[in-house]
């Protein structure tokens, strides 16, 4: 079904650009377009999503596959507080962010995280961050306050070595992502010394529902020719349709029209794979312009999944290849030497009659970039030492010092 990829990829787009809903009822909100540099850094965002999104499918071989852009937007956001140097300028690249500072950065996050956790409909979406620290290692307090301050970001100092600390962050995964993601850790590395987690869970029921009884097997071409029967969904309504000589496509409103899910079709004589290359943020804002009512009869089939990805090769192509190596500049972060291990996310997604479920975790572990500093050899007692002749591996000298003296020689 590689049909879904640009679908399910505007899905949490349109999370992203229209914003909205669920956590956070008390909470005063700015609006958005009065916040420096908004648009400009949710531009940027959206640049980046269907750049990750356009390295993936490169190499992907599984038919269906989710990624959450502002998931990893926001994990990476996190771990971009305790960047400098060269490493900072890597990640302000990789998201097209010119000359935007670290403080606007983080204060349009913030204000991404409150527009989106906004509860003002029947909609949810959940956005919670946490930072994992070992509890052996001397991370900077003032990366801690800044990620408190901008994301909310929960911070728990563990013992990476017990057992438990696993199965405590995997729960806090399971809880905030209501049980959709059980589990984003297998284990932990012996180098860990830090994990930033973003999760994020929607659920939200159609503006104009399908009715289950008008559900009927229906046949699915796939890409490789061949014929599958699968569940699919009809009703006929008025919706916002646009078509072009790439594609056709309708927007599905979710309650309230917060948010939206955007199907795109290729034509008879195109691929899903046509659009995606043509995705950039420029042609995506000048789509959205096109779009007019009109009376749609549409059909589309039920489907859930769930879907790991690493992104560490995608991010590297992007240029951010530093942050993994042991050039990186985490000193932000701490005095010891650090780098990204892998940024790991994990989604889910169930579309039915009724409505939308989805759920995104991403992980970023940062280790350290050696073990962790030289040796200690302190010859404070009585030791042996030996001479040897290198060629022949012959013992020259052998001797023993118990109490060590010493006196020039005339």
């Amino acid at each position: 079904m590689k049909l879904a990829k640009p679908f399910l990829l505007s899905t949490l787009i349109s999370a992203a650009t229209f914003q909205s809903c669920s956590t956070t009822d008390e909470i005063s909100i700015e609006p958005f377009d009065s916040v420096a540099k908004g648009r400009e850094i949710v531009s940027a965002n959206n640049d980046f999503a269907f750049s990750l999104f356009k390295e993936i499918n490169k190499t992907e071989t599984e038919d269906n596959f989710l990624i959450s852009p502002v998931s990893a937007s926001l994990a990476l956001g996190m771990v971009y507080n305790g960047a400098n140097g060269e490493t900072q300028e890597a990640f302000s690249n990789v998201f097209n962010y010119g000359n935007t500072t670290l403080e606007e950065t983080n204060l349009v996050n913030q204000n991404i995280i409150d527009n989106l956790s906004y509860t003002s409909t029947g909609a949810v979406f959940e956005i919670a961050n946490s930072i994992w620290v070992n509890n052996s290692f001397p991370v900077n307090n003032s990366f801690l306050q800044a990620n408190k301050t901008y994301y909310y970001a929960e911070v728990q100092n563990k013992d990476f070595s017990d057992p438990k600390t696993l199965e405590t962050i995997n729960h806090w995964v399971s809880n905030k992502t209501h049980e959709k993601i059980p589990e984003i850790l297998k284990e932990i590395s012996p180098n860990a010394v830090l994990y930033a987690i973003n999760a994020i869970y929607f659920k939200s029921d159609w503006k104009y529902r399908f009715k289950p009884e008008d559900t009927k097997l229906l046949p699915f071409k796939l890409d490789n020719g061949s014929i599958k029967q699968v569940e699919m969904m009809t009703m006929e309504q008025d919706l916002k349709y646009f078509s072009n000589d790439m594609f056709s496509s309708v927007e599905l409103p979710y309650n309230n029209d917060k948010y939206m899910m955007t199907l795109l079709l290729p034509h008879a004589d195109k691929v899903a794979n046509d659009i995606v290359a043509i995705l950039n943020n420029k042609n995506w804002m000048a789509w959205q312009n096109n779009y007019t009512e009109q009376a749609v009869k549409i059909t589309m089939p039920k489907f859930t999944f769930s879907y790991k990805k690493q992104f560490n090769d995608a991010l590297t192509n992007l240029g951010l290849g530093i942050a993994f190596s042991d050039n990186a500049d985490f000193s932000g972060i701490s005095d010891v030497a650090t780098k990204i291990s892998f940024v790991l996310q994990k989604t889910f997604i169930d579309v039915n009659e009724k409505g939308t479920e989805a759920a995104a975790v991403t992980a970023v572990e940062i280790i350290n970039t050696s073990m962790g500093g030289p040796i200690q050899f302190l010859l404070d007692r009585p030791f042996v030492f030996t001479i040897t002749e290198k060629e022949t591996g012959s013992l020259c000298f052998m001797g023993k010092v118990g109490a060590p003296e010493y006196k020039e020689l005339d």
